[in-house]
This record gives C-alpha cells, structure tokens and sequence, in this order.
C-alpha cells in the first residue's frame, strides 16, 4: 500500500516540480562520486519538492522504515550515552531518497536515463580504480611487499573513501547494468556493445577490489538475472566458475581459499559471538547506537585472549549489529524492508507476459540489488553505510514506480 499527500499544483508548482526532478537526478548521480554535494541536491531537490506542493508519495515500505527509526530513537533515550549516538539520526536524512525519487520520477524513461548517467559514472571510478590498482601493484612490486598484507589492507576505493564502499556501490550499479542488457527493449544492438563494454570494466574494478563478499553477492546477484533470462545458460555456471578459479592469479586464488579458513575469519567470529552476547543482554533495545564499539570489551566470550588486528567499531553483519545496537525488533525491521521489495516486485514481475519491457528490467535489477544487499549484509554493515544505504534506496525507490504503474497485464514489446 502505498501513502499520497494530495496537494493542489499550478503552472508556478509545476516548473518547481521540475526544478525538483534536476536536483533529484543530480542527488542520486552525484552520490556515486561525492556524498558532500549528492545531500546538497538532495536537500535542495526536497525543498523544491514541497514548495511545489507535488503530491508526496511513500513507497510501501515506509512502515519498516518508520519502525526502524522509531526503534533507533527508542534505543538511544535507553543508551548509557544517549548523546553518542546523535550521528545515527542525522542518517535519517538519506531516508529522503525514497519520497523525493518516488514522487519526482513519473515515467520509466526517466528511470532509464538515471540509470544510463549511472552507468557513465560507474564507469569513470572504475576506470580510476584500476588507476589505482596499477600504481599500488607497482608500489609493492618496487618495494618488495607482500600482496595478501599490504594491499589487502589498502585497496582501490575509486572516489570513495573505502574499499568496501566503493566495491558494494559498484555492485549495485553492476547488476542493474546486467539488467538492464538482460532484460530492457531500450538496450539497442548499436549500443549494447558499449553497455557490455561497460560492464567488462566495471566487473573487472570489482574483481581487483578483492572484496569476498561483493564476490558472492555477484555470482549469486547475477545467476538469478541469467536464470530468469535463460536457464539453460546458467546450467553451464559451475564450470564457467571453476575455469575462472583456475584460471585467476594466485593472489585471488588465495582470497578465495581464505574463505573457509577459520584463522582468516578468526575476528569475524568474534565479533559475531560478542554481539550474540549483546543481543541477550539487551534483546529489546540494544546498547544503543554507535555504541557497541564502545562497549565490545565488556561482553567478550571469556578466554577469547588477544582480539586479532580488525576494525571492533560495527559487527560486520548488518542484522546482528542492529540487533546488538538497536534491539531485536529494529533487525526485524531491515528484515521485513528487504522481504517486502522482494515479494512486492516478484508480485509485479507475474503480471507481466514473457519478453523484454523496460519495467521487467527495472523490477528484475531490483531484486538483484536486494539479493546482492542481503547477502552483503550478512559480511558488512553494508546499509549503514550512507554512500551504499542512499544507491539502495534510489533502486528501491524507482523500482517501486514500475510496481506502481504495472497494469495488470501488459503488453509485451517488441
């Protein structure tokens, strides 16, 4: 179900409509490269939007959203440090995503060509991390320095300011484009070759990014959109990955191989374990936001001994991080938000007969954007990251206009 706030509009409300669309498309493009000026349009788009007296329209899932952040203030009143947690309410403002982008964007073009910009983008930082990957591989090979340690440390980051940032943001926008060339009728053959191309890069930046859990998100992400495009190709994916195995450098073998190595994800484990014990001490509200680095040490398994070299601020698991910080309630509600864009968009993609349509494409990437994002969110804080949690939710968002305008059985084009 979704909400509207009719609002009387006129031909002044109008323009400022579409000054509000500019910034909206500026808000979602920028956020792939500069978090600072993405929330300057966002702000300026949201303005534009209310004084137009647009009608304001929530997605669905606005009601776990709502939990979430009614949760969220709940668990910071009960915090010992109420006030440490202040930065965790200011994040509420990347939420704007979702009822700027839903009620700015009216047509499935104007979702394509967000998309395209998107695709433009994505390719210029991956272009630079491989830039980067370059010149750190020189770096190491003057300086004799061992890959696993060094870079592994220390990866490309594109225009992000993090590894993981940069590489789960390109996998968003890399199963859209994959989407996008599987499914939509705008895909041209004159130029899905330079969309392919495209996507060559981009899969190449996320292979040098050396990110497991993006690696996993990818091959699962991808083999529901080619098994939803043909399953007799997908049929041949098992031997396709063990040549690519074989076939990678050594330093990516050994990557893949630490999957499975219990001393590799000895930290991983500990910090799973420690929030498991934060999660029965405080079931209902958490410790508070941004707290559980703060307090980790006290609810360490006993005869752990020395923690290994990691970063103790998050859980690296978005749903027992929430649970432990927020309360188990407040990781029901993440829960519930990633069930509802799955079921609701599946729901959609029945109506629709077999065949490309641009709104197969746009309901079929956002489902891949939300297996990606739960599957990441198993290895990563990964939605409480701004730069990750504002391209999800511009997906979501658009994703839900092609389930708001699906007509109950639409006619397939050619």
């Amino acid at each position: 179900m979704q909400v509207v706030i009719p609002m009387t509009i006129g031909p002044a409300a109008d323009r400022l409509s579409r000054y509000a669309f500019i910034f909206a498309f500026l808000a979602s493009l920028t956020g792939l490269v500069s978090i600072a000026t993405s929330h300057v349009c966002l702000g300026i788009a949201l303005a534009l939007l209310l004084a137009s007296k647009t009608p304001l329209r929530v997605p669905p899932v606005a009601l776990p959203l709502a939990g979430f952040m009614i949760l969220t203030i709940a668990s910071m009143l009960a915090s010992d440090d109420p006030l440490y947690g202040w930065p965790q309410l200011k994040k509420f403002y990347v939420f704007a995503f979702l009822v700027v982008l839903y009620s700015l964007f009216r047509r499935l073009d104007q979702v394509q060509r967000l998309y395209q910009a998107w695709f433009v983008a994505a390719l210029v930082a991956s272009g630079l991390s491989v830039g980067q990957f370059i010149y750190k591989w020189i770096q190491l090979q003057a300086s004799g320095g061992d890959f696993d340690v060094e870079y592994i440390g220390d990866r490309i980051t594109g225009f992000f300011s993090h590894w993981m940032t940069f590489s789960e943001v390109s996998l968003l926008v890399f199963v859209v484009l994959l989407s996008y060339l599987l499914f939509s009728t705008s895909s041209r053959p004159g130029t899905r070759a330079i969309w392919v191309g495209v996507s060559a890069v981009l899969a190449v930046s996320l292979l040098l990014a050396f990110t497991r859990s993006v690696w996993l998100a990818v091959v699962v992400s991808a083999g529901y959109l080619i098994w939803n495009w043909n399953r007799k190709l997908l049929l041949a994916a098992p031997v396709v990955l063990a040549i690519l195995v074989l076939a990678a450098p050594d330093a990516a073998q050994r990557r893949i191989q630490s999957i499975a190595n219990p001393g590799a994800n000895s930290a991983r484990i500990i910090m799973w374990k420690t929030g498991w014990r934060m999660v029965q001490a405080h079931p209902w509200l958490g410790v508070g936001p941004m707290r559980v680095g703060a307090r980790f040490g006290e609810f360490v398994p006993e005869g752990t001994g020395e923690l290994p070299d990691a970063y103790y601020e998050h859980l690296h698991n978005v749903f027992i991080h929430y649970a432990a910080e927020r309360g188990i309630p407040a990781a029901l509600m993440i829960l519930w938000l990633l069930a509802k864009v799955l079921w609701d968009h599946g729901k959609a993609l029945t109506r629709l007969p077999p065949g490309r349509s641009d709104r197969r494409f746009i309901l079929q990437a956002t489902i891949a954007a939300t297996i990606g994002v739960a599957i990441m969110s198993c290895f990563d804080l990964t939605l409480g990251d701004s730069e990750i949690l504002a391209v999800y939710l511009a997906i979501a968002a658009l994703g839900y206009r092609a389930v708001l305008d699906a007509p109950q059985r639409e006619a397939s084009e050619p």
